[in-house]
C-alpha cells in the first residue's frame, strides 16, 4: 500500500501535461527557443512582448539575450519579438510602451513559438532547441530565420543537429502581425479536439466508477441508470472546461495548477453529487474523491512516456 501511494505521488509531482489531458498516442516533448548572435548588434535591445488573454489584457516585457530561451508564459498568450535601439530605451519602463505602434520600434518579421509540444509515440524525440539568427535589420523590422534544430532522444539514440539555409523574404515593410489585434484564434482547432477528446474519456471513466460505486457498495440507496448517467455527464462537463481553458492563465506552475485543479474537481463534483443523488454529503465527497483520483491516475498511466521522458532526462544532465 505504502509502494503504491509512493508511486501516484511521484507521478503526480512529475506530470507535465494538464489534469486529465491525455492525447492519443503521443508523448510530451519539451522545448527552448534562442535567438543566438543578439551579440553582433550591440546598439539594440531586443524585447519579448507578451499580451496576456486573461480578462485585464495585461502585458509584459523582457530582455531577451542569446543565452536564455525565450518564454510567453500561457501558451495562448500573444508573443511578439521587438527591438529599439538602446539609446532610445534610455530611463523608459518597457512595460509602458506601445511596442506594436511606436515608430521607434522594429518587428520581426516571422512568428516564433517558444512552447512544447506532443509528438507521436513513434518519435522518439524529447527534447527540440530552436536556433535563430538574425540576418539584418531595415527601418522597421528584424529579419530573422530559423538556423538550426537540436533534437534530443528518449531511446538512447544521440541528439540530432538539423541546418537550415536563409532564403529571401519579400521586401515588403508589411507587418506580418499588424492586425492581429482585430483577427485572434484562441483556440487552435487541434486544441479542441484533444479537449473533446479528454472530456469524453472522462466521462466514461468517471461514470463507470458511479455505477461500479452504486451498483455494489451503494447498492441499498436505488439510484437509477438514467441519474447515474446524467450525473456522470455533468459532472465533467461543470469543471473540465475550467481546468483545460481558465486555469492555465492564472497558474503556470505545474505543481500549484495540478493541485488546485483537482481540489477544484473534487469539491464541485461532491455538491452536484449530492444534489442530484440526494445523498449524504460525507458520501458524496468521498464518491468525488475516488472518481477523480482514478481518473486523474489512470491519465498519468495513459501518458507514463511523458513521466520517462523526464526521468531519463534528469538521469543524463
Amino acid at each position: 500500500m505504502k509502494n503504491l501511494l509512493f508511486l501516484v505521488l511521484f507521478l503526480f509531482f512529475f506530470q507535465a501535461s494538464y489534469c486529465d489531458v491525455v492525447p492519443e498516442n503521443t508523448h510530451y516533448y519539451r522545448k527552448c527557443v534562442k535567438i543566438i548572435n543578439i551579440d553582433e548588434f550591440p546598439d539594440y535591445s531586443f524585447i519579448g512582448y507578451i499580451k496576456q488573454v486573461s480578462g485585464d489584457h495585461s502585458t509584459e516585457s523582457y530582455i531577451i539575450n542569446s543565452k536564455d530561451c525565450i518564454h510567453k508564459g500561457y501558451k495562448f498568450n500573444m508573443f511578439y519579438i521587438v527591438a529599439a535601439k538602446k539609446s532610445y530605451l534610455l530611463n523608459k519602463n518597457l512595460d509602458n510602451l506601445n511596442w506594436l505602434e511606436d515608430k521607434n520600434v522594429l518587428k520581426a518579421n516571422i512568428s516564433i513559438g517558444s512552447e512544447g509540444g506532443y509528438t507521436d509515440n513513434d518519435d522518439p524525440m524529447s527534447f527540440l532547441e530552436e536556433h535563430y539568427k538574425i540576418v539584418k535589420l531595415t527601418k522597421t523590422r528584424i529579419i530573422l530565420y530559423k538556423s538550426t534544430e537540436l533534437l534530443e532522444y528518449s531511446n538512447g539514440e544521440p541528439f540530432s543537429v538539423k541546418e537550415y539555409a536563409y532564403e529571401e523574404q519579400s521586401k515588403s515593410d508589411v507587418y506580418p502581425f499588424k492586425n492581429d489585434d482585430r483577427v485572434i484564434e484562441i483556440y487552435p482547432n487541434t486544441k479542441i479536439f484533444h479537449f473533446l477528446l479528454a472530456f469524453l474519456v472522462t466521462i466514461f471513466i468517471e461514470t463507470l466508477i458511479l455505477f461500479l460505486l452504486f451498483k455494489t457498495r451503494y447498492k441499498k440507496l436505488n439510484i437509477t441508470n438514467k441519474l447515474l448517467l446524467i450525473t456522470g455527464f455533468i459532472t465533467s462537463f461543470s469543471t473540465l472546461p475550467y481546468v483545460w481553458f481558465v486555469f492555465p492563465a492564472f497558474i503556470t506552475s505545474r505543481f500549484p495548477y495540478i493541485a488546485f485543479s483537482e481540489c477544484f474537481a473534487i469539491l464541485i463534483e461532491s455538491v452536484i453529487i449530492y444534489k442530484l443523488l440526494k445523498i449524504d454529503y460525507k458520501k458524496a465527497f468521498l464518491v468525488s474523491i475516488i472518481c477523480n483520483v482514478i481518473s486523474f491516475s489512470i491519465g498519468l498511466l495513459i501518458n507514463w512516456n511523458n513521466v520517462y521522458d523526464i526521468i531519463v532526462n534528469f538521469i543524463n544532465s
